[in-house]
């Protein structure tokens, strides 16, 4: 075969090589990728959690994936031949793979949730089996009860386990308090946890907490905060046997003296007033009437003298009240015992008032506390007391101006002024008179800083004149 030939079969052979190398290529460019292709192998992933992917062509990148979509992330078997590095920041609630070389989509199932018991106290065994759930709640409880005393947090969140909590939490929280029962009793916080035993507490822990306080009833009134839980105790000895009540009453009775002369132990008192018979109250009879001026220097001293002219009629009593009634006038707390009398049914007590205060009537006006028995006064007169009330404010002033002026720009004054406005017009017409024909007066009254205060009421009570 001569050289030509050679190379004219040489060229078909090889541009056949050429067609079969291009068909082939053809071929393989319009195959299909199937599900059970190993180009394609989804893994599944299903967290709420932050990935981080550190890959060699897709630089820096953080992505995060919802597990509660209902499109779940594939990650394409072809994306692992670039070697990206994956770094999970925390534990994933959830992560399935599957065994299988060659995967299909499938359902993954919801994750479960478990759930640890244990035994919480031997002392707070039922039946040998008290489970709790395994939670900070429980450290956090016993934690509570170290710091019963002197922790306001511990306490409030006791208080709401004894209102919310099973029989057994109560019940060590009772045990608890029993143990150091004096000492939470004076507590700035832990007395509220007596109280609650007291108010919805199981009878006999109640009934237990009374008979420990014997022997320190007169002590535990005194205190501030320990008062508060004698006062719990004595509302609930007012439903109990009567024998409790007196057991109580024997143990402060040769001691009344000295709560009568305390705030906190005539608060006690006070309670005793308003949830026992009297008759096992009377005999503070006399100790109070000895006491008048002092217990009315305080504000459970005037209440309990308050109840006990509402409880009974006591003629002593009254007596030694009008031998101090100026001074009470202008008492911060005694000014209520005068209220109450003049609002009462003691017809000479009130007389003898009417007097006093007509005589001093610029003076109490002016005090801070005398002005609230002024305004009830002006409540209760009548007729002949209005119209010399009226004379009063006609009066003229050390500057020569009418005298309702200055009441109606004093401080304390102007309530009583205001008071008087709200009389029956007829009587008080030579006022209203005065102010309607003197603009200059309405304008003293309203630029004044505390006529203006009561200047409308002044405005209402001249239209209708």
């Amino acid at each position: 075969m001569d050289p030509e030939e050679k190379q004219l079969i040489g060229s078909i052979l090889s541009d056949e090589s050429e067609v079969q190398m291009y068909e082939r290529k053809q071929t393989r460019k319009k195959s299909k990728l199937s599900l059970n292709a190993k180009e394609f192998q989804p893994i599944l992933v299903q967290s709420n959690e932050k990935i981080e992917i550190l890959g060699e062509n897709h630089g820096y990148e953080t992505l995060t994936y919802n597990s509660t979509n209902t499109q779940p992330q594939i990650i394409n078997e072809r994306q692992k031949e670039k070697k990206p590095s994956i770094k999970i920041y925390h534990d994933l609630k959830q992560l399935q793979f599957s065994p299988k070389k060659h995967q299909t989509m499938q359902p993954i199932t919801p994750p479960q949730t478990f759930y640890f018991t244990f035994n919480s106290h031997p002392s707070l065994q039922e039946d040998n089996q008290v489970q709790l759930q395994l939670r900070q709640d429980d450290y956090q409880f016993r934690n509570c009860l170290d710091q019963i005393c002197g922790n306001q947090n511990a306490s409030r969140n006791l208080q709401k386990i004894f209102d919310n909590g099973t029989f057994l939490q109560r019940s060590l929280i009772f045990e608890t308090i029993e143990k150091n029962l004096i000492k939470t009793s004076k507590d700035l916080f832990g007395n509220y946890l007596v109280q609650k035993i007291f108010l919805s507490g199981e009878k006999q822990w109640k009934l237990s907490l009374f008979h420990q306080f014997q022997g320190y009833c007169v002590e535990l009134s005194k205190n501030q905060y320990a008062s508060r839980v004698m006062n719990r105790m004595i509302e609930f000895l007012k439903f109990e046997d009567h024998n409790l009540q007196i057991e109580f009453m024997d143990e402060i009775k040769q001691h009344v003296r000295q709560l009568i002369n305390d705030n906190n132990g005539c608060y006690v008192l006070l309670s005793c007033l308003e949830n026992f018979d009297y008759k096992l109250c009377e005999y503070m009879k006399k100790h109070i009437e000895q006491s008048v001026y002092s217990m009315s220097q305080h504000t459970y001293g005037c209440r309990i003298i308050q109840f006990m002219l509402q409880k009974q009629y006591s003629q002593s009593l009254l007596d030694q009240i009008m031998d101090v009634s100026q001074q009470l006038c202008i008492c911060e707390f005694g000014n209520y015992i005068i209220q109450f009398i003049l609002k009462s049914n003691f017809k000479l007590q009130k007389m003898e008032l009417f007097r006093i205060i007509k005589s001093n009537f610029q003076t109490l006006s002016y005090n801070k506390y005398g002005s609230n028995v002024v305004e009830v006064f002006l409540d209760v007169i009548e007729q002949e007391d209005i119209k010399f009330i009226t004379n009063i404010m006609l009066n003229a002033d050390l500057e020569n101006n009418y005298l309702f002026v200055a009441f109606a720009t004093h401080p304390f004054g102007n309530y009583v002024f205001k008071k008087f406005l709200q009389l029956d017009q007829q009587y008080i017409i030579p006022v209203l008179g005065i102010m309607k024909r003197h603009p200059e007066i309405l304008q003293q009254i309203n630029t004044s800083e505390y006529g203006q205060k009561i200047f409308s009421v002044v405005e209402r009570s001249i239209q209708f004149i």
